[in-house]
């Protein structure tokens, strides 16, 4: 049997045990070590998660917002003063 034979053998088709009738059609637990979490805390856990990265995400853009709005009062300020200044020696 040369190479090329046995690497075709070993790639050839499935055998016919694993055709769609053979396979099962229904949930098999699997039997063994138990879960180490419940889905229903996974759940909680991960949406705990996603509320914490929102709620941050907010406080951030919270916090700049109010620093542009310091800035563009101080720069409303300054251009007001220097419109006063102008006014009287035009």
């Amino acid at each position: 049997m040369s190479p090329a034979d046995t690497a075709a053998a070993t790639t050839a088709a499935p055998s016919a045990s694993t055709s769609p009738d053979d396979r099962a059609t229904t949930f098999q637990a699997v039997k063994g070590e138990p879960e180490h979490y419940s889905g229903e805390t996974l759940l909680v856990s991960a949406y705990a998660v996603l509320w914490v990265i929102v709620l941050a995400w907010v406080a951030l853009a919270w916090r700049k917002q109010a620093g542009l709005s310091t800035r563009l009062d101080d720069l409303e300020r300054v251009l007001d003063d220097a419109a006063r200044k102008q006014k009287p020696g035009q």
